[in-house]
């Protein structure tokens, strides 16, 4: 049903110019986004920067005769070049961990079960989430470019493999065995610190 209400926000931004169905779009993806570029380059500022130009090179697709089936896969193959290109400009590496204090979400308070609004122990869960992530991107910083993508796409960001599909520019079922290859390499560099 996402990728239909995304598709039918395409169409009317294309069709119609509806600045606003790609208003929604922006709004149903900008925090994706910018947390897959955050996770590789580690400014926030060039993280806005590359996000802000993802969304842009989207809306002048959106403006050309481009078929968009997918546009969220679409939005993170974007910021992956767009991250390919910043390093070659920089000519600099990919980070290897965020500072595991940074925060995604814009959620500030929880519902109790009463369904009383309260922040009891919202801080803590925050800071152990981050902290996880920080742990996996540490972890899976020895793999090669494509497993990392898949592994942090995949556990990180939640995407399916369709979607991972069109940001690796693969078949749905070779990003499946990149993700399982990847997961056995993870697995082999576990066993290796465990020995």
């Amino acid at each position: 049903m996402k990728e239909i209400f995304d598709q039918f926000l395409i169409f009317r931004a294309r069709s119609k110019g509806d600045s606003e169905a790609f208003g929604r779009l922006y709004d149903r993806y900008i925090k994706e986004i910018y947390r897959f570029i955050y996770f590789k380059v580690g400014s926030k500022e060039t993280a806005q920067d590359l996000s802000s130009e993802a969304f842009l090179r989207l809306w002048k697709q959106v403006g050309s005769d481009t078929a968009i089936k997918n546009p969220r896969g679409y939005l993170f193959k974007i910021a992956r070049h767009l991250i390919a290109d910043h390093y070659r400009k920089e000519d600099g590496r990919l980070i290897e961990s965020i500072d595991p204090l940074v925060t995604f979400s814009d959620e500030s308070t929880s519902h109790t079960s009463e369904g009383v609004v309260s922040d009891t122990g919202l801080g803590q869960r925050r800071i152990e989430a981050d902290t996880d992530v920080a742990l996996v991107l540490k972890r899976i910083s020895g793999l090669k470019e494509d497993f990392r993508d898949v592994l942090v796409l995949r556990l990180v960001h939640g995407l399916t493999f369709r979607d991972i599909s069109v940001v690796l520019d693969k078949k749905p079922g070779n990003a499946r065995v990149i993700f399982h290859r990847a997961m056995k390499a993870l697995q082999a560099i576990d066993n290796k610190h465990e020995s």
